[in-house]
């Protein structure tokens, strides 16, 4: 757990995966709240589970997200996702690993 996302790995008793699931819960409610971009090697789909956030990315515009609403993008480009309903969203997201 972090001040900004609490993440639950999915099927983490498989060994030699070449996707990383997991649910997070997304604490931030605004983009001070992180220390830079959050960025790493791989692919990115993130699913809405529960609540309304905002996803920020390093090349494009804000994009408003709701339940049922996904994206997927190059987890190289600076990314971060915030909370913006009253309580925390949680959000179903896979992680390629490389």
């Amino acid at each position: 757990a972090t001040t900004t996302y609490e993440h639950e790995l999915l099927a983490d008793q498989l060994s030699k995966k070449h996707m990383l699931p997991y649910r997070a819960r997304v604490r931030a409610r605004s983009m001070e709240e992180f220390n830079g971009w959050v960025r790493h090697d791989g692919e990115e789909f993130m699913y809405v589970l529960t609540g309304i956030v905002q996803l920020y990315t390093e090349f494009y515009e804000p994009i408003e997200m709701r339940r049922g609403d996904s994206a997927y993008y190059d987890a190289a480009m600076g990314h971060n996702l915030v909370s913006v309903s009253p309580e925390d969203a949680t959000v179903l997201w896979v992680t390629s690993l490389q």
